[in-house]
């Protein structure tokens, strides 16, 4: 697979996965909680998480699928990359309360996958070759 198909295919998950997650946390941040079987705690900053996902990930992803530069795809990869690092840290650290603690795993692995995948998206040789 070469690497702008594989950033397009990175770019799509992280669009619809964004979408599912960011409006969840943005419209129903108690029901995210029941999920995961967590406290519903300042769900303030659920909402807000949420609102980011779908500023930036989902308009950041359709744009990019819209028409792709090397550009928006430096500012995907790099959202990508922090969002996995940060869950990541809080994953070791133990800051997640969930009881469904697996669901949080399975984002990150998620969250690490598409962050791989959007490197390509991310340098000058994928566009050069398109």
């Amino acid at each position: 697979m070469d690497a702008l198909r594989t950033g397009t295919l990175a770019m799509q998950v992280n669009l619809w996965a964004s979408l599912a997650y960011g409006g969840m946390l943005l419209l129903a941040p108690d029901l995210f909680c029941d999920l995961l079987k967590a406290e519903a705690v300042n769900t303030a900053w659920l909402r807000t998480i949420g609102a980011a996902l779908i500023g930036t990930n989902v308009v950041g992803s359709w744009l990019w699928l819209k028409s792709p530069s090397v550009d928006m795809g430096k500012v995907q990869f790099a959202t990508a990359a922090l969002e996995a690092a940060a869950m990541a840290t809080s994953l070791m650290l133990e800051e997640f309360t969930a009881q469904n603690l697996w669901m949080v795993q399975v984002s990150v692995v998620l969250a690490v996958a598409v962050a791989a995948g959007l490197y390509p998206a991310a340098q000058d040789e994928t566009y050069a070759a398109a």
